[in-house]
């Protein structure tokens, strides 16, 4: 990935040099994605009905996690009073429902993590839609990504991420 970027810098820069009498044509832009998905209303929107969710499922584990603490402390006290079979009883529905929780515990992780994904990508790719329409309307013929890291500098007037965030917010409004 890397190796594509440096190579992407490298042709860029060689296009410059080879079509001087073009070069006046060119005009560059950047967008910052990753600070736009973070500011846009939809990301904002996505990334709190997200910690909603966390928060439910949270609970719902906090609620589990009480109960098993519960049987934990039950078969502490009472395993020397139950006989052979009831205390093996109880030790194997505790280990089934421990085992249970720990399941559930990865799963809603799982869940959360490719809600999150799903729903960031979806946002960036109507960003990266924003972009593209910034671009052919204003004459850009380059818009890089800042947030990834090949961007080193770039003058403040040619970044489009405001105006990006603005664009995206307005279409969500429609």
């Amino acid at each position: 990935m890397r190796k594509m970027k440096i190579f992407g810098l490298v042709f860029l820069v060689f296009m410059l040099f080879a079509a001087p009498a073009k070069s006046a044509d060119i005009k560059i832009g950047y967008a910052n994605l990753q600070k736009a998905l973070n500011e846009c209303e939809a990301g904002i929107k996505a990334k709190d009905n997200l910690k909603d969710e966390a928060q439910k499922l949270e609970n719902e584990l906090n609620a589990k996690q009480e109960d098993l603490k519960k049987m934990k402390d039950e078969l502490d006290k009472k395993a020397n009073v139950w006989n052979k079979e009831t205390r093996d009883a109880k030790e194997k529905e505790f280990r089934t429902k421990s085992q249970d929780f720990q399941k559930k515990f990865m799963d809603y992780g799982e869940q959360l993590n490719k809600r999150k994904q799903d729903t960031e990508a979806r946002i960036i790719e109507d960003l990266r839609d924003v972009v593209e329409e910034i671009a052919k309307k204003k004459g850009y013929t380059y818009v890089f990504e800042k947030s990834v890291g090949g961007l080193l500098y770039a003058p403040a007037d040619s970044d489009l991420t405001d105006e990006v965030i603005k664009t995206y917010n307005k279409k969500g409004k429609k």
